[in-house]
């Protein structure tokens, strides 16, 4: 009977093999993540458009809503919660110190506060809703924690509350319900930010532009101490990052 000739790998074709793999390891996974994140930066901007379609329609059908969501700037005449951000889509940030650590968040303007640029403008946060899962801390004094969860649609203020609903309605969502409810969110799956602040995106907000109140904007915030946080304009006009 003839003898098999069972031969296997030498050492050095194994160390060969592998050395292989792992060059194609070191230019496929770069790219791999590179797509899967632009994937989910589109996902985020889709998302965006279907909160903004809501939103208008919402506006451009009911009268009552459109009042409720422009009750600051057509009855009180007052700017309410507003942010300074760039005609980029990028919101101008404040930086704080904690425990000898410096921290970058979303600079809120008072009605006696001027733009730091003559290009930038104030927008106004009439609606929020978390749209990635994520801890809530119990420290409110702590620039690292988010001190509320906002599990279904809310409002900044009561008097929005009437267009919050009705495009809840829109959307077949709930609103200002504090708890776990099923189909009550839109997805945020992209969170990754580049302008030097610390904590994830983590929540959807409607805006408008307070020099411009017709131009209405849907933002991807932080939640920075439970508040709104605005990081990047995800719809219309999308900021750079995302693009």
């Amino acid at each position: 009977m003839k003898k098999m000739n069972m031969k296997g790998f030498t050492l050095i074709e194994l160390i060969v093999v592998l050395a292989i793999i792992g060059v194609l390891l070191m230019i496929l996974v770069p790219s791999i993540s590179a797509y899967v994140n632009f994937a989910k930066r589109r996902a985020n901007i889709a998302n965006g458009k279907t909160l903004y379609m809501a939103a208008m329609t919402t506006l451009t059908t009911d009268d009552e809503a459109r009042n409720s969501f422009y009750f600051h700037k057509e009855k009180t005449k007052s700017i309410g919660t507003t942010y300074e951000v760039r005609q980029n889509g990028t919101c101008v940030n404040t930086t704080t110190k904690y425990n000898d650590t410096e921290y970058t968040y979303s600079n809120k303007l008072s009605s006696k506060d001027k733009l730091s640029s003559a290009e930038n403008y104030r927008i106004t946060v009439v609606a929020r809703v978390d749209g990635a899962d994520h801890e809530t801390g119990g420290d409110w004094k702590n620039p690292t924690h988010i001190t509320k969860t906002y599990n279904t649609w809310s409002w900044s203020d009561g008097k929005y509350e009437t267009f919050v609903k009705k495009m809840c309605a829109e959307l077949d969502m709930k609103a200002n319900v504090q708890k776990r409810a099923e189909g009550y969110k839109v997805k945020m799956p992209y969170n990754i930010r580049k302008d030097g602040g610390q904590m994830p995106i983590i929540r959807w907000l409607i805006t408008y532009s307070w020099e411009n109140p017709d131009e209405v904007e849907i933002w991807a915030g932080d939640g920075y101490k439970g508040e709104n946080g605005p990081v990047y304009r995800v719809y219309p006009n999308t900021a750079p990052e995302y693009a």
